[in-house]
């Protein structure tokens, strides 16, 4: 199919290039060295485009193995080692387990009995949605999780709107718009609880690593993103019930089970291929948690995040779903299901980034930051989430992280604090987008029911955009420094 470019896409990539050709046929400025001046050339250059999308994301995102040798930055070999980085290849592990879940439809059947089992008063229907939602983003991806949640909610809203006249339910139509923004909402905050749930947290784990030889593991990252994911789960549940949309909590939604009961019957009882997903999938994350016990006590130091979702991940075209008929768990078709650009978004980010270290750039920001090396920890959440979280608003998250983790790493230098305490907020807040149709996967998916307008969704998408300001600053402050104690 051919799709035209907009007109803001076409205007980002020639005023990107103009910012390019500015800069790099002219004299470096602020007293950088000549190759520090290039990287922040090409920065600049792929942030436009990143931002304005002017080149599909991953397309921009291979920018580096052209223009890094083209300028004799760094060579081709060097240039491409950060697209087969371990986190790269950790994310495409848990990639081929998520895909093997939704081939055999166990993320659904999961769902369901989340859903199934919280009760059918308005708010806790809610509340049901939003755990299913998020449990299954942890580990599939954003998209998929709202593209099979949708349909679901769909389901209920139409059942309540026929039979509007003997339902109980005050304000249908309120809950109906909670009930779609709490899927969008819980899809994107699911993300925040594993290393592989959305790429900033993965992008964070492989910065440490690079820049500061510090290893942020799946145990040691869910140390932060599980409570972050709990609180910002807990917000969003009171924005919408409590604030922009007030649900009464007494009266019970007729005919919830029954819809929720008939979907499982048509998925039928559980299949081998579920069961044997199931098995490896719990196999996996069990041992992705115990981890630092596996290097530790039995000495197995080699076995990282990495090779647990590879091996993961061979299991499922080893195991048989049918011996007699030849059916295994996973087979030719998979490639068609994994999120290719984001493997290579993942690379070119952790590219650009090695090379603006590289090249002193970091060190040059932060000497332009001194201005700020007296304000307060706690100003300095603020000011950072905030910005972060309306900056992620009109572009992906991937971005976001990409182009902010290293200014907040050298904002941390500045003010001589644990660069953990600023990059965490950094990450979390970039998946935190939650006002616009544009800002996420989910708010697209969500917004394209056509039972939401814009007005509503930015209505409901500020409140929370102000409250997961405030909390995410208030965990950063008062817990992020005890827990990266276990970063090593």
């Amino acid at each position: 199919m051919v799709t035209a470019r907009k007109k803001y896409q076409i205007f980002g990539l020639f005023f990107g290039l103009f910012v390019f050709g500015l800069m790099i046929s002219s004299e470096p400025r602020f007293e950088i060295s000549e190759k520090a001046w290039i990287v922040a050339s090409i920065t600049c250059l792929m942030s436009i485009w990143w931002i304005t999308e002017a080149l599909p994301i991953s397309a921009t995102s291979l920018l580096p193995l052209v223009a890094f040798p083209a300028f004799e930055v760094m060579t081709i070999k060097e240039a491409a080692t950060a697209y087969s980085h371990p986190i790269v290849l950790l994310i495409f592990g848990g990639f081929i387990i998520a895909a093997a879940m939704q081939k055999w439809n166990l993320h659904k059947r999961i769902a369901l009995n989340i859903i199934n089992k919280t009760g059918t008063k308005p708010n806790m229907l809610i509340a049901g949605f939003m755990l299913s939602t998020a449990s299954i983003s942890m580990w599939v991806s954003n998209t998929a999780t709202t593209i099979m949640m949708l349909p679901i909610a769909l389901s209920v809203i139409n059942f309540l709107e026929e039979r509007k006249q003997n339902n109980k339910l005050k304000n249908l139509d309120y809950f109906s718009l909670a009930l779609l923004l709490s899927i969008a909402y819980a899809a994107s905050i699911g993300g925040l609880g594993t290393l592989i749930g959305t790429a900033p947290n993965a992008l964070f784990a492989a910065y440490m690593e690079e820049h500061f030889n510090i290893s942020v593991g799946f145990f040691e990252w869910m140390l932060i993103g599980i409570p972050m994911a709990l609180l910002m789960l807990i917000l969003a549940w009171l924005s919408l019930t409590k604030i922009t949309f007030r649900l009464a909590m007494k009266n019970k939604v007729d005919g919830v089970h029954k819809i929720i009961t008939n979907e499982l019957r048509k998925m039928g009882n559980i299949s081998q291929g579920e069961k044997t997903t199931a098995a490896v999938f719990a196999i996996v994350a069990l041992a992705w948690i115990s981890r630092p016990f596996i290097q530790s006590t039995l000495g197995l130091t080699n076995v990282t995040d990495t090779v647990i979702a590879i091996t993961g991940a061979m299991m499922l075209f080893i195991l048989p779903v049918s011996w007699k008929k030849r059916i295994f768990v996973l087979d030719r078709d998979w490639p068609k299901t994994i999120p290719w650009e984001i493997l290579i978004l993942f690379g070119g980010g952790l590219s650009l980034a090695g090379a603006i270290s590289d090249s002193g750039l970091t060190n040059i920001i932060g000497e332009n930051l001194e201005q700020f090396h007296n304000w307060e920890l706690w100003t300095t959440l603020l000011a950072i989430t905030a910005t972060v979280i309306f900056l992620t608003e009109l572009t992906s998250n991937t971005a976001t992280a990409i182009i902010l983790l290293p200014i907040g790493s050298a904002f941390s230098s500045v003010i001589n604090v644990d660069p953990n305490l600023i990059l965490i907020p950094i990450v979390i807040a970039a998946s935190c987008a939650f006002m616009l149709p544009i800002s996420t996967p989910p708010n697209a998916i969500i917004f394209s029911s056509g039972k939401i307008s814009v007005p509503d969704m930015a209505k409901a998408g500020l409140s929370l955009n102000l409250l997961a300001i405030l909390g995410i600053s208030f965990l950063s402050y008062f817990f992020v420094g005890s827990l990266v104690e276990n970063f090593k």
